[in-house]
């Protein structure tokens, strides 16, 4: 069994792929698998993993396409390691030491999930980061709260063990992540690492949020997560 699996789920976009999958090769720490679960509409980034030759990976192309949420839940469902990442293709690791850093303190401390710090760039300029360490640490403290405000950012900052493996609720599309991440966070042992970071590109133009109402989707889910839990 390998220590991290690594899943990119992947769209139409191999320059972003590219910028994912060297931030993974540049990690001093190798005992990895990459998992790229493609759900492009044409073969551009299948034939780029073809010229890499790279043991590491497990490649997938999705014919037809799943759609976002079923293609990230296609990834976590191929997922042996006993660590897992989901590194969305505008996202890469900043540090070339953030897989042994998450390696030393699963171990050392037996964390079920880590959260680690995000940086958000739009037109390649870096936003000023919107919440403090204590207000994130707050949040996973009382994983409810996220509901109220994403403080985590994109799910690559979520790092968490195969034992508490969940599938995102395909149903859900505003608030997707942050029910995802309640439902690993809710009985788990975590922590917040301010010294990891991971880049997240927001300006492209297939970014799932530039394509949706967002207001509309967001009582749509919010209205779903009501029924749901009225009926647990």
């Amino acid at each position: 069994m390998k220590t991290f699996s690594i899943i990119i789920p992947t769209y139409n976009n191999l320059e972003l792929f590219k910028g994912a999958y060297h931030s993974i090769c540049m990690q001093e720490f190798k005992d990895y698998e990459i998992i790229i679960v493609d759900d492009s509409s044409d073969s551009c980034i299948e034939e780029y993993v073809d010229t890499l030759m790279d043991k590491d990976i497990i490649y997938h192309h999705n014919i037809p396409s799943l759609g976002a949420v079923n293609n990230w839940n296609l990834g976590l469902n191929m997922a042996k390691g006993e660590y897992i990442i989901v590194l969305h293709h505008d996202e890469a690791f900043v540090e070339s030491t953030y897989l042994r850093t998450l390696k030393d303190n699963f171990d050392s401390r037996a964390y079920d999930v880590i959260v680690s710090q995000v940086k958000v760039f739009n037109n390649m300029e870096e936003k000023v980061p919107l919440f403090s360490k204590k207000q994130i640490e707050l949040f996973l403290l009382y994983p409810s709260l996220l509901f109220l405000c994403n403080v985590i950012g994109p799910c690559s900052c979520v790092s968490f063990s195969r034992s508490k493996l969940v599938d995102f609720d395909s149903n859900l599309t505003w608030l997707v992540d942050v029910d995802w991440y309640y439902r690993l966070l809710k009985g788990s042992k975590r922590v917040f690492l301010d010294n990891l970071h991971v880049n997240s590109f927001n300006d492209h133009n297939d970014k799932i949020t530039n394509l949706i109402d967002i207001k509309a989707t967001e009582i749509k889910d919010v209205a779903l997560l009501k029924k749901n839990t009225s009926t647990m």
